[in-house]
């Protein structure tokens, strides 16, 4: 029998611009690849709306802070995608001793605003922490973050509180990396992808989130893919003119010095003559070659 794990992912947002990239994801307000439309109505929130749980968030900070410090925690809770509770009353069951978990974790007054998603691949739940010291007044992420001990400590504390639904701490002491929530949606919501070709991204703008960074990311390669097929039809189209244009001018090149030899040994009278002649001639030849190579230019004689 497979074993069913209690999963707990947290990140830190330091900016606006982390929590607005995150809320708008959270919210759907943005394009959401790995979700399905037809579902998201079944998604709940305890605020209505992405600016609700911004302006929610910044009447829980304090006015003074420090320029590096953590304004919210994210939290992912989910479990094991073979779990029995899914779609059962567990599963409601599992996202409301979650919830009480947060609160005794942080305080009531820090868990901000909390969503659960229905409508991707595992049910999760999404909570947004201001992580506020009551004690001091500031704002303070190591108290609940800071260290491998603490760390691990709170990942036993949320497995207890959901133990009773047959699920289980992940294996404690493991070495393996803790994974952060975009991580684990990459893990859980797409195959392996492989990449065919070298690409280079841009660097992340100092308020840009990792949400509006990915997309930006996917907008960058794709007019860098666009760009280099047009480029390359371009050269292409390019050669094949010089190439053609190349050897109008070497035929030009011979006709003329023909000529020139031609006139070396005439009268003036002779040489007038032939002017006329080579005109019709050259006039010929230029058709020809424009009805031939596709090439056009215009000649004063």
């Amino acid at each position: 029998m497979d074993n069913n794990f209690a999963i707990l992912r947290t990140e830190k947002l330091k900016t606006f611009g982390n929590i607005g990239g995150s809320l708008a994801h959270n919210f759907r307000d943005i394009e959401t690849p790995n979700a399905d439309a037809d579902r998201t109505i079944k998604n709940s929130h305890s605020l209505k709306s992405s600016a609700e749980v911004m302006d929610a968030i910044q009447l829980r900070l304090p006015e003074k802070r420090r320029s590096d410090a953590v304004l919210c925690i994210e939290h992912l809770i989910t479990a094991s995608p073979t779990w029995s509770g899914w779609g059962t009353e567990k599963e409601n069951e599992f996202f409301e001793n979650s919830k009480k978990w947060l609160e005794k974790q942080y305080g009531s007054k820090n868990v901000v605003a909390v969503s659960i998603h229905r409508d991707e691949t595992t049910p999760h739940l999404i909570a947004y922490v201001v992580p506020l010291d009551e004690a001091t007044g500031k704002l303070n992420a190591k108290k609940w973050l800071g260290g491998r001990a603490k760390m691990s400590q709170m990942q036993s504390d949320f497995a207890d509180q959901v133990r009773s639904l047959g699920l289980e701490r992940g294996v404690e002491g493991s070495k393996a990396k803790h994974t952060k929530i975009k991580e684990y949606y990459a893990k859980v919501n797409q195959d392996e992808v492989e990449i065919q070709r070298n690409v280079f991204l841009p660097d992340a703008e100092y308020d840009e989130d990792k949400y509006m960074y990915a997309e930006r990311c996917v907008k960058s390669v794709l007019k860098d893919l666009q760009s280099d097929l047009a480029l390359a039809e371009q050269t292409k189209i390019a050669r094949q003119n010089a190439q053609k244009a190349q050897k109008a001018l070497i035929d030009m090149q011979n006709d003329v010095l023909a000529y020139l030899n031609a006139k070396r040994h005439l009268n003036e009278n002779e040489r007038e003559e032939l002017d006329q002649m080579i005109k019709i001639i050259s006039q010929k030849l230029l058709d020809r070659r424009i009805e031939n190579n596709g090439f056009n230019a215009d000649f004063n004689y």
